[in-house]
This record gives C-alpha cells, structure tokens and sequence, in this order.
C-alpha cells in the first residue's frame, strides 16, 4: 500500500501510463492466449457494456508494445507531464511510437485514449473474469489501478460516486446518515423481541465474549439488511453464543472506496477501524469477528493485514452452519417451496465460501433447492460490486435484472443470497418485476439468516377460544 502520511518523491498513485503497472501487469498483457473465456463470463459484456476483459487486456498489451521503443530509449513523463528523456536519446525512436507515447491511458476515443472510461467505470470487480483466466492474468488489479490515477489525482470519475466518497469522509457510511443511527436496530430488536444486544465495553466485559459481530454500514442502516441483522442476531442468542457489537464505533470498512480507486480514504478508514478494533479486542480471548456482509469480511479478513490488523473473521453463514451442526440451532418448522441461491461473489469467489449457506438450507425442513445455470465458481454477479451499488447502470441491460431473469426461469418461491447489496439489488429487480406481471406475487428475496430464524424459531401458538 502507498503511505500517505510520508510518500516517495517517486510514489505512484495509480496507473496513468502503461509503464505504472508492476512486472506482473506487463506479464499479464503479455500472456494472454485471447481465448475469451472472461469475456464469456464477464456480466459488464453479458449485458451490453463495452467492457471486455480480453479487449481491454489485448488494447494495454497492443499499446505497451507500440510505446515500447520509446520506453527501451529512456523515454518517460513526470507527474507533471514533462518529458524525461533528451532529445538526442529519443533522436532513433520512430516516429509511431512517439505519436502512441502522447496517448492517454484512460481517455475517449476523440482523446485517443487507450482505454475509454465507459469501459473501466462498467467493472463490478467480481472475479469472473481472473476465475475463469488459464493463464492467470489479474484483469481487476490492473482495472482498480487505473480507476485509481483517475479518482486520486484527476478527480475523474462518475457523478453519483462523489456523494457516496463525500459521506464515507464525513459520517463514515456510505448513505451519511447520523452515526447513532448504527443503534437503531438494537432498539427495534428489543422492542419486537426483547433481546438486548450488548456493546462491547460498555455492556459487557471483552473477556467474555466469544465473537465480535461486524454489523457493516448496511446491516445497521439499510433497512432490508436491517432484517439480516435482526435474524442473526436473534439466531445467535437463540443459541446461546456471547457476542456483543461495536455499536457507534462502526465505520465503513472502506471497500466501496477502495475498489472506486480512493485508496487514501480507504487507508484513512482503515486505520481507523483497526485502531478500533484492537482496542476493543485486546482483552477479548480469541480475536474473532463475524460478519453479515461479505464485503466487510473480505476486507476484515484480507486487506487489514496490510493496515497492522490481524483477526480471525467467519461469514455468518459459515457460523450458522457450524451452530446448527453443534445442535445448538435445530430447524422444525418447515418452510415450504422451491428456492435458489445466488451466490454473493465476494463470499464465493473472492473467499471460496459455496458450502455453508447451502447447507443449512439443506437442513430446513420443506424447502427444494435449485441451482441456477450459473452457480458457485461461475456465478453471475448481482451488479453492485466495484462500488458499482453508488453508480447509476446507463449502458445496456441491469445486471441484476439478467440476473433475476435467470433466477424466475426456475420459477422459484423464494431467492435467497447472503449479501446485503445482493440482497438490494435482486430485491429491486423482483419488485419490477411484479410491477410488470413478471414474477409471481409471492416471490421473495431473503438472506439464509431469515430462512433459517424462520425455521428455528416456535411458531406462535393459536390461543384457545377462552369459555364465556
């Protein structure tokens, strides 16, 4: 990571020319057998946007190799913009490669960029793209490195995003709603069903508890995730687990700004929540988290380390599961009709977590599992990753319509996913749906965490009529 606090007089923020990228970068380009296995996968392509993975792959490896006698000469650009080289050095390199030396990196078509900004604002980073690569090439690095230069230092980049970076640095959610607002669901949960949930340090001792729960800016303030979180939370008391939250010390974990390329403000963020975090656990014995969305958990899990903050993070699903297997959590009641998964990518892909939430919707009883077509390793993104939930879908079909078109061809009851902006956008793309006649008025969009409350949880007795 860049340090912010005391930079290189060389530090690169980013890519903005195709010499920025590491070794690895300028390998990728150079290997890639055009074989279009990520184009075939990729949703931005599947629905009408000009990325494709190998396009833009082939387009940095045509540009390196035409800019490359330039380059091999000494040539080069500063910060500034000014040439590098001496006349006499660049006197022998053709006449090309300097007209492609003066190319934008990332830049329209009149511009004669090499890459077009619709092409690198149209990436949900879900890793269908480096999943599918035979030869291993990173497209989504080399993607975030440009967006990057964009957002750090030429302050380009797609309206709506801005309200969101704007948010995340004065109130530390995306949304910027009042922090107390993070309580809110404590409050609601007690009254529906008087369960306190405790903060941790305040309510109760760090050595007791047994798992910190990570509620994430959508589980505490978005009012489907809402729901997630009340279930989970119901589900862990039900089944006796010491767990306590962070309560007002929460802030985004800096993922939407880190894959929209403002890594200052993820670091800034960051530093933060690790800062936080290791005091609170400090006394705790096990340093676990577990957190309800991915994206937090992927960020938690993979990319405090570089920040100094080491924890033990689970997915709620892979909790659950472990509960129910314990025997602390039986489902009975059954919960009737066909059901699918979607699988969130930055639970499956991006950490390899199939198995958990399907098996514990094996385990409740009445409910009919179906795949969809493209399912675990090959799932189909919901649209909402790469900070792409803040961004407004112009271009082509919606993601997440062609992802629900594929989740009613089963004709399903229910679609079930484990991710709050999963859960946003197939919930968005049901509801038109309906508007629309399309779908069946009973369909629902939930997390694994309500199917299973629902299973696990004593169903409300009719009271007996009293005698007269």
């Amino acid at each position: 990571p860049i340090d912010f606090e005391d930079p290189a007089e060389d530090a690169v923020f980013g890519a903005s020319q195709v010499e920025h990228f590491s070794w690895k970068g300028i390998l990728d380009f150079s290997t890639c057998t055009e074989c279009g296995r990520c184009q075939s996968q990729c949703p931005a392509w599947n629905t009408g946007k000009p990325l494709s993975p190998k396009l833009l792959i082939m387009s940095l490896r045509e540009h390196a190799f035409a800019k490359a006698p330039y380059l091999l000469a000494g040539g080069g650009k500063d910060m500034e913009g000014s040439e590098q080289a001496t006349s006499e050095q660049l006197a022998g390199v053709p006449a090309a490669a300097l007209a492609e030396a003066e190319r934008p990196l990332v830049g329209t078509a009149e511009e004669g960029g090499v890459i077009d900004p619709d092409v690198l604002w149209s990436c949900t980073t879900c890793g269908a793209c480096v999943e599918q690569c035979p030869v291993d090439i990173e497209h989504i690095d080399h993607i975030v490195d440009m967006r990057r230069y964009q957002v750090m230092i030429e302050s380009s980049f797609p309206t709506e995003a801005g309200t969101m970076l704007k948010n995340l640095e004065n109130k530390g959610n995306p949304w910027g709603m009042a922090t107390k607002a993070r309580l809110d669901w404590v409050k609601e949960l007690k009254k529906e069903t008087g369960i306190e949930v405790p903060v941790i340090g305040q309510d109760i001792d760090p050595a007791e508890v047994e798992y910190l729960y990570w509620v994430g800016c959508a589980g505490a303030l978005e009012d489907r995730a809402k729901k997630t979180t009340k279930a989970f939370a119901e589900l862990l008391h039900t089944a006796g687990v010491k767990f306590a939250i962070l309560g007002k010390e929460e802030s985004c974990t800096g993922d939407s700004a880190r894959r929209l390329g403002n890594e200052f403000l993820f670091q800034m963020l960051g530093a933060q929540n690790v800062e936080t975090l290791n005091a609170a656990l400090e006394d705790a014995p096990l340093k676990r988290i577990v957190a309800t969305c991915p994206h937090c958990f992927n960020t938690i899990a993979n990319e405090y380390p570089q920040l100094g903050g080491h924890f033990e993070v689970i997915h709620h699903t892979q909790l659950l599961q472990h509960l129910i297997d314990e025997g602390k959590l039986v489902p009975v009641n059954p919960v009737e009709g066909l059901i699918t998964y979607h699988d969130p990518c930055y639970l499956g892909r991006h950490n390899k977590v199939y198995s958990p939430p399907r098996e514990i919707m094996d385990k409740v009883p009445g409910l009919r599992q179906q795949e969809m077509h493209r399912h675990k390793e090959r799932g189909f993104c919901c649209g909402a990753g790469g900070a792409r939930m803040w961004m407004e879908e112009r271009i082509g079909k919606r993601i997440n319509t062609e992802r629900v078109d594929e989740a009613l061809s089963l004709n399903p009851d229910i679609v079930s996913t484990a991710c709050p902006f999963c859960l946003v956008m197939l919930s968005d793309s049901v509801n038109g749906k309906k508007n629309e006649g399309a779908a069946k008025e009973h369909l629902k969009v939930v997390d694994v965490a309500q199917l299973l409350l629902d299973s696990v949880k004593a169903q409300p007795t009719e009271p007996e009529p009293a005698e007269v």
